[in-house]
């Protein structure tokens, strides 16, 4: 039985997105796209992750949702269009393929000759659910990116300790709801 029927705009890892570098580089320089939002990670059955498709749909037609992972699953069919011929949403694959993210990332950082990767146009929204999160979240750390956002609930294993330097030291935090995460997340 088929439970549903459509197409997925797919196929978005960096060496896909380098070949589109002049598209959005131009788009981001002329104000076409404003912000990316890395709404990349794991995703569940339970009702509270609906957040994400929420946050999707609540989102400016000037944002980019960079993703990898399962959390896609939630947005990657809205009928979300494209700026400029460049899809709303670029879909690396799966989780593990997050390094295309930071491979993109970087190279916007380079091409707009940043200092700090935590000046790019990028908002980090990440769902939270699996503990194989945890490497793409190193990751993260280790490339100095700040300010990343968990949701729809912290990892379990976190310590008070270590959720208190991640949040001194890297500016980790949670979600609460689209909305008022649109407006914290400086994208409305």
């Amino acid at each position: 039985m088929e439970l549903e029927q459509g197409e997925i705009v797919g196929g978005f890892a960096h060496n896909q997105v380098m070949q589109l570098a002049d598209k959005v580089v131009e788009a981001v320089k002329s104000g076409a796209i404003r912000k990316f939002v890395v709404m990349a990670g794991c995703d569940g059955r339970m009702k509270s992750r609906d957040y994400y498709a929420d946050f999707a749909r609540a989102l400016p037609e000037d944002t980019v949702i960079l993703t990898a992972g399962c959390a896609k699953y939630r947005y990657n069919k809205l009928p979300l269009g494209d700026i400029q011929g460049i899809p709303r949403v670029l879909d690396a694959g799966q989780c593990n393929d997050s390094y295309s993210l930071a491979v993109i990332a970087l190279k916007l950082k380079e091409v707009f000759q940043l200092n700090d990767i935590n000046e790019l146009p990028i908002v980090y929204n990440i769902a939270w659910y699996e503990q194989k999160a945890v490497i793409v979240l190193l990751a993260l750390l280790s490339l100095g990116v700040k300010h990343i956002h968990l949701g729809p609930t912290l990892p379990a294993f976190l310590s008070p300790n270590v959720a208190k330097v991640l949040v001194e030291r890297f500016g980790i935090g949670g979600i609460t709801s689209p909305d008022e995460d649109l407006k914290r997340f400086g994208i409305l």
